[in-house]
């Protein structure tokens, strides 16, 4: 039999050659520091990643705008009769066809309105180009608020439609006038029921926003970003979806906490950022809001994103700028309104 003779300095290099405690759980707490800082960077990065896919979905919807206007003449434009119980097509709507999505155009009628059985099959899809990868609940929908039930009471019919994070502007809440004496009212760039035309946009494209993000709806979201209600039973914009008017925005701001719109005073005034519109779901009482007693069946929307700081928006020229959430409201009101002569730099927003 072999004979092994082992040194006893051996045994004890053999015995040494492990992690004692300590070192292990030095290495433990180097490893959750490291991970402590590459996390971050790894959110921070995505976030960059979406922020740029929003972009890119703006400048499809930009080129989209002007195709529509080269072909047709006019800008695309949301067709909603003031009248209840009309036939409603919304501007986003008619740029399917230069969006790529002809079939679904082809298959659209404009003879019944978008919630239309005849049509859900078309706006219940969901389109990403019209979705910001930055907002949750990307599989959610919009509903119908208007049918009626016996009695001719209206009943909140949700979930049937695709939604989108973007809208177009259709002016400035002519309630900030009274407010702000340095906001001047006016049309957007997409006012609805109009065939208007980049002529009319005398501010100069360059200088008027022609879609902004206003994520998140129909659900209620305000500033953190805090999600009111997570069924839209109680609470919910009036918008969201792609195919609807409603989806249109009327800008009013709000006060920083996102509950009053517009702000009724110039010390607690919020641009962007503190909601993604008022509630038409019976926040106060239980009885529903809606119609709502300043928009009607209007939609009820206001510049909102999931980004850090700010949003995305399409200005009349196809370029895409990010928008500081600090933004003053004179100013932001200036960018929305396409003929007021507003002195704005870029230095300002």
């Amino acid at each position: 039999m072999k004979k092994f003779n082992v040194r006893f300095h051996d045994v004890k290099a053999l015995r040494r050659s492990g992690f004692t405690l300590i070192e292990l759980l030095v290495v433990i707490a180097i490893i959750a520091i490291l991970v402590a800082l590459i996390v971050p960077a790894v959110q921070q990065a995505r976030e960059a990643a979406r922020r740029m896919q929003c972009a890119n979905n703006l400048k499809q919807l930009g080129l989209a705008i002007h195709n529509f206007h080269d072909s047709k003449r006019h800008l695309p434009s949301s067709v909603r009769p003031s009248a209840a119980s009309t036939v409603r097509v919304g501007a986003f709507t008619q740029m399917l066809p230069f969006l790529d999505e002809k079939t679904l155009w082809d298959s659209y009628s404009t003879a019944v309105n978008w919630s239309d059985a005849t049509n859900t099959p078309v706006t219940s899809a969901k389109l990403s180009v019209f979705q910001c990868p930055s907002s949750p609940k990307s599989d959610r929908q919009d509903g119908n608020p208007d049918p009626l039930q016996t009695g001719g009471n209206a009943a909140w019919n949700p979930s049937i439609v695709g939604v989108a994070d973007y809208a177009a502007t259709i002016g400035v809440d002519k309630r900030l006038a009274r407010v702000f004496t340095t906001i001047k009212v006016g049309a957007g760039m997409l006012p609805k029921n109009e065939k208007g035309t980049f002529a009319d946009v005398t501010d100069g494209l360059s200088n008027t926003i022609a879609v902004v993000e206003s994520a998140g709806r129909p659900f209620v979201y305000r500033r953190g970003p805090i999600l009111i209600d997570s069924d839209q039973k109680n609470h919910r914009i009036n918008g969201g979806g792609w195919a609807r008017p409603a989806s249109d925005l009327l800008f009013a701001g709000s006060n920083k906490a996102g509950t009053v719109i517009p702000p009724t005073n110039t010390a607690d005034v919020a641009s962007i950022n503190a909601t993604n519109g008022d509630d038409v779901g019976g926040e106060v009482t239980p009885t529903p809001t809606y119609p709502h007693q300043y928009y009607g069946t209007e939609g009820t929307s206001q510049p909102f994103g999931f980004h850090n700081s700010g949003i995305n928006v399409l200005f009349g020229d196809g370029s895409v700028r990010f928008i500081d959430e600090a933004v003053e409201i004179s100013v932001f009101a200036g960018l929305i309104t396409r003929d007021q002569a507003e002195k704005i730099s870029d230095s300002q927003f």
